[in-house]
């Protein structure tokens, strides 16, 4: 008995080719790792009403190129086999209904912006899919931008301004390599060192340290 294939349904759009780039690369990926797998790639024509006005062969022809020249970009894509499909109407739903027909194991979409997961459904075509089909859906995009780390990073002490300071009793605070550039350093303000108890007039008082 013959096993049925893995089988993917990708959706391009052909107006928004960078975001069906990244679903294509992405299901390209998937198909190449799985022999004897199948893509069908999906494109739906907005409905303007009239199915029979011939656009709708031009955009197949499209859409063949698109998938040859990922196919020769991609190489291993050329040994598997893709299928190409023009549908019209609801874009959702005739992407659900594809993936029916063929009884896809998978569906890949695209978006062009890297998006935090809470905001990445929502209101799109993605989020309309998954309603409507069992299969899982996989959103493909770019990989987005390190996040600033927020962790506290303590610089340690520099040990020839350590020197300085235990030398002088605390007068001076920075080595000669620093005492040019802690200016640079916002975050320190003032230093100073007295003996205690505190002089009652400010000539006791020893500034050392003043990023101004």
């Amino acid at each position: 008995m013959k096993t049925k294939p893995f089988i993917l349904v990708v959706a391009l759009d052909l107006v928004d080719t960078a975001s069906g780039g990244f679903a294509v690369d992405q299901a390209a990926r998937i198909a190449m790792r799985i022999p004897g797998s199948q893509m069908h790639v999906v494109h739906v024509r907005a409905d303007d009403g009239n199915a029979q006005n011939g656009k709708a062969h031009e955009t197949a022809g499209l859409l063949r190129l698109y998938v040859q020249e990922k196919a020769t970009v991609l190489g291993g894509l050329a040994r598997q086999s893709v299928c190409v499909h023009v549908r019209q109407g609801d874009a959702a739903k005739e992407i659900a209904q594809l993936a029916s027909e063929v009884s896809a194991d998978m569906i890949v979409v695209g978006t062009h912006k890297p998006a935090h997961l809470k905001n990445l459904f929502v209101g799109s075509t993605a989020e309309r899919v998954m309603a409507l089909t069992p299969c899982p859906v996989v959103v493909a995009g770019p990989r987005p931008k390190a996040e600033p780390s927020h962790t506290i990073v303590i610089e340690p002490p520099c040990p020839d301004c350590l020197r300085t300071r235990l030398s002088t009793g605390g007068k001076a605070w920075w080595c000669a390599r620093h005492a040019e550039s802690h200016h640079l350093r916002h975050h320190h303000i003032y230093s100073y060192h007295s003996e205690l108890p505190f002089a009652e007039h400010d000539s006791a008082v020893s500034p050392t340290g003043v990023s101004s």
